[in-house]
């Protein structure tokens, strides 16, 4: 009896163990599918070296060329007042004047004491010879002479003050002068700028101070005006803001059109005939972690394509479409560059093609 009953056992064994081998296969397939399904499709490309010209980027302010407070030197009162707040003005062009007629009398008057002191002196200089003067008396006429002309001259300058005119070419940015009041020698009637060319002061950070040269080209952009200006470097600080640790440059900037005006904020990009290489990537491919400890990170694949890791990366400039990274990731890591939106560090991917990346119509890439 004992070997039947084996035999039967063995019957019913069997079936039981096909069965058992079956469902694990079924829940393998099974697992493996809900693995599939729960990837993300993302598309990955290499991260490479790109060589550019050296350049650094810094904001600023621009400023007037020059700025001049315009006064009269000598007091009295105003009769005419030119150009107004805004207006252009040229060198040497008549801004306004003050009543000439005090200082047109005092010329006359000193004019004639000069001209008597030069007759008394030329009238006795043959006398000097003969013994007819003596040397003392003739130096006495020598000196008045002199100090009558001298002050003759002096007469007709505070003449010539009673006119204000533009010591420089620019635009009126002050004036502080009417008709019909009265100001002191000294006292500021006008402020003229000079905008063409403007300077633009930027901080240049101490490590990226020493590449800069004068000369170099630049190219400022104006926020307010949303457009760039071609300038170049004019002058470079030597001494850092101890604040910062930056250096002062400035750039000089051509401004015919006087669109630049001073006080706006500008961001200059200098460049240097130097070139660098830089690892680039898409800059969509950097994502901001929005933690409590906020950093920037981009995707990396494993060796197999299967899952990525989180990498935390410095950036430095941008180049149109694409971002510089200055660590954190080497030349040839795959990272991803679409799809990471919907990435957390280990997650499993599906890598698929940029074109079918395109079809996807929500919410960036599809499973």
């Amino acid at each position: 009896m004992a070997p039947r009953i084996t035999a039967v056992a063995a019957t019913i064994f069997l079936p039981i163990t096909s069965l058992a081998m079956s469902a694990c296969a079924r829940a393998d397939a099974s697992a493996a599918k809900d693995a599939e399904s729960t990837a993300v499709s993302v598309v990955a490309h290499s991260a490479t070296l790109s060589t550019r010209a050296w350049s650094t980027t810094a904001s600023g302010i621009v400023q007037a060329n020059s700025t001049v407070d315009v006064a009269f030197q000598v007091p009295g009162k105003i009769v005419t007042v030119g150009p107004d707040e805004g207006q252009i003005v040229r060198a040497g062009q008549e801004i306004a004047t003050v009543d000439a007629t005090e200082y047109r009398l005092a010329v006359e008057q000193a004019s004639a004491q000069a001209d008597r002191a030069a007759r008394d002196r030329d009238r006795n200089q043959p006398l000097l010879a003969s013994g007819g003067i003596a040397p003392a008396d003739m130096d006495h006429l020598e000196s008045g002479a002199r100090q009558s002309a001298a002050a003759a001259g002096l007469a007709k300058k505070r003449l010539a003050d009673t006119r204000l005119d533009a010591p420089i070419s620019g635009i009126i940015a002050r004036r502080a002068i009417e008709v019909g009041a009265t100001v002191a020698a000294g006292q500021p009637a006008f402020t003229i700028v000079d905008l063409d060319p403007v300077r633009v002061r930027v901080g240049v950070p101490e490590a990226d101070v020493g590449h800069v040269t004068t000369g170099a080209p630049a190219t400022v952009r104006i926020p307010a005006l949303d457009t760039t200006f071609a300038g170049r470097v004019s002058l470079i600080g030597v001494s850092a803001d101890p604040s910062t640790r930056s250096y002062t440059v400035e750039i000089s900037v051509p401004n015919p059109a006087r669109r630049l005006r001073a006080g706006m904020v500008a961001e200059a990009t200098i460049q240097t005939k130097e070139n660098r290489s830089a690892l680039m990537v898409p800059a969509s491919a950097v994502v901001h972690d929005g933690g409590v400890n906020a950093s920037t990170i981009v995707y990396v694949l494993d060796h197999d394509g299967a899952r990525v890791h989180s990498r935390r990366v410095t950036t430095g400039v941008a180049r149109g479409d694409s971002l510089e990274i200055a660590s954190g990731i080497i030349a040839g890591e795959p990272i991803v560059v679409a799809g990471q939106q919907r990435l957390r560090d280990g997650a499993s991917v599906q890598l698929v093609s940029a074109k079918t990346a395109l079809k996807a119509t929500t919410g960036g890439i599809q499973p």
